[in-house]
This record gives C-alpha cells, structure tokens and sequence, in this order.
C-alpha cells in the first residue's frame, strides 16, 4: 500500500471519529471528549485521540456522571446514566395489604353474638384487605448499602348490620357493627440495592426497618362506639424491582411483609378508660403483606 493510500484511510478514520465525538462526565464533573464503543452494568469502553495516536480505555459506570453518543449500537439506552453516584433516595408508594392473622376466634366469637356465620366470615373477609401508603428516604453510606428512616400507613374497614343476641334470655337487639383500622409506623432502615447486568435500567432494592407501629380502631357494637389503641415493637421487610424512566427518577414495585403485635390495649367508651394488658394467647396480631407501586427521585 503506498503513502498516499495510507494517508487517505487515515484522514477518513480521523474525519469519522472527529465526527462521532462522544463525551464521558465523571463524578469529579471532568470531561472524556472520546468516542464510546461500548457500554454494559460495570463498565463504559470507549477510544481516545490524542494527536494521530488512538488510546482504547474504559472506565467504571460508578465513576460516571453522565454520558453521551451517537453510536446506536454500543448499547441500547446510549444517552441514559444510572445515578450510581448518588447518595439520597426518595421513595413515595401506595397500594394494598392483607392482615395475616387468623380471624377464626373472632368469628367464633361473633356467632355466640348471634351473628350468623356467614355475617361473621364475610365480615372479616371485607376487614382482612386494604390500603396503603408509605414514604422512605435513605442516605448510601457504599455503593450498595444505606441507611434511613421509613414510614407506613395501613387503613381496613368492614362494617354489617345483624341481630345480636345479648345473652339474657329475653332480648335479641338489631345493630350495626363496624371497624376502621388505623396503623402509622415509623422506623429505622437498613437499605441495599443491586442493578441488574441484563438490563442497567432495571434494580432490584431491598430494606429491613424496626420501629414503633401505633394502632387506631374506630369500633362500633350495636350502635355503641368504642376507641381501641395501642402501640408496639414492628418490623418490616421489603424487596423492589426499579425500572428507570429517567436517569434520576425510577418507577417500581415493591412486595413487604409487616410484623406487630400488640400486648397491652387502651379502650374508651366515651365514658371511660381501660387499659389491659394482654396475656400471650390474647395478642393482636396486626401483620400483614403488602404490595405498593411507587415512583423514587435519586440525588
């Protein structure tokens, strides 16, 4: 091949490359002016030219800022960045739940009321489901691992007009009863996610919490209202699959399980107080699944 052919290919090597320049941003705000001919989860590859001199690289996606090409076919989502740099994550959900806890007692209980069994069963099978929301913000201490606070709200009702059988041997009295059930719970949480190497777009997120869960029952028995609450120790355990509309917002689905008990209970009738503590048989469980979909902003 002689010079002149040598020159040629060169220059339109050079004038192509010149042409397609890429840029890489790194976390230290510094520029690559390069071109990116492949990106994966880990790793962004790309060339630089310095002079007539063509230096292959690659540098860690964790080390990225941002980045930007026109080279469709060094990945899909060419022009997107994941916020692996970032250290704060908000999280805003809301869904259902399903208390867990057996109502077989309580249903027991309704039918020596005079309640008839199918009242009974389809009363709780109406309180067991209900609805969610939640909000939670972790600060990274590593690349995986974070640390925050998280809180939870759960709402169920369920409400039937029967006869009730007082137990005199005289009366049989016509009521409603009803309940409204109101947990708020806060706690500490220990966060940890993991993106996915067949599609960077899409992480998986996990957090254990342990708080405080405090319980609100807004009751009615044949048209009498009483107030149950109580307060006690919670946990809570949640897995998230992400998927990222943008590079710092990301939608997602989460599955938790909560876990409560109380021990001691406060009633008021309107007239008076109670507070009982509650022997180990007589506990109120109050755990329940919970699936939520939500959206979360990274910074």
């Amino acid at each position: 091949m002689n010079i002149k052919a040598i020159l040629t290919i060169t220059f339109i090597l050079v004038a192509v490359f010149v042409k397609a320049q890429d840029r890489i941003i790194t976390s230290q705000n510094d520029t690559i002016n390069c071109k990116i001919s492949k990106v994966n989860s880990s790793n962004i590859f790309f060339t630089v030219k310095t002079g007539n001199i063509l230096t292959k690289g690659k540098i860690e996606r964790e080390k990225v800022l941002n980045y930007y090409s026109d080279n469709s076919t060094a990945e899909n989502d060419l022009g997107f960045y994941l916020p692996e740099s970032s250290r704060w994550r908000l999280g805003l959900t809301g869904g259902f739940n399903y208390l867990t806890a057996s109502s077989s007692k309580a249903e027991t209980a309704m039918i020596q009321q005079g309640i008839s069994k199918a009242n009974a069963e389809s009363y709780y099978d109406n309180l067991k489901p209900g609805i969610g929301a939640g909000a939670d913000l972790h600060y990274m201490i590593t690349k995986m691992y974070g640390i925050g606070l998280i809180y939870k709200f759960y709402r169920n009702n369920s409400k039937i007009e029967s006869f009730f059988n007082p137990n005199d041997g005289l009366n049989l009295m016509f009521g409603q009863m009803s309940e409204k059930i109101y947990v708020n719970y806060a706690g500490v949480s220990f966060y940890s996610e993991q993106f996915l190497k067949a599609n960077p777009r899409l992480k998986l997120s996990s957090y254990y919490s342990m708080g405080m869960a405090f319980y609100r029952d807004e009751a009615v028995i044949v048209n009498s209202p009483f107030l149950l609450t109580g307060k006690a120790f919670a946990t809570n355990l949640d897995l998230g699959l992400e998927y990222f509309v943008f590079p710092r917002i990301s939608a997602g689905i989460n599955v938790s399980y909560f876990l409560s008990s109380l021990k001691k209970i406060t009633l008021n009738d309107g007239n008076s107080t109670i507070t009982k503590k509650l022997e180990k048989e007589e506990f109120e469980n109050i755990s329940r699944l919970d699936l939520s979909f939500g959206i979360r902003f990274y910074r």
